[in-house]
């Protein structure tokens, strides 16, 4: 998990574009170019995924207080 400051402004679509492929599997070379709606399907589910599990752990947290 990269630890780094909060960004100023928000950032724009072609991060978000990229950051879904990574999380896909895309690697980023100059012989593959843009990334298949199927890394960038991936990387979506995989945040979901990611988002579900924060928000149950979240539940179960304030269930114990």
């Amino acid at each position: 998990m990269e630890k780094k400051t909060i960004p100023e402004s928000s950032p724009n679509i072609s991060w978000a574009y990229e950051n879904l492929a990574r999380m896909g599997g895309w690697k980023d070379t100059k012989r593959t170019g843009k990334s298949s709606v199927k890394a960038l399907w991936e990387g979506w589910f995989k945040l979901q995924t990611i988002l579900e599990g924060y928000e149950l752990a979240m539940s179960l947290d304030h269930q114990n207080l």
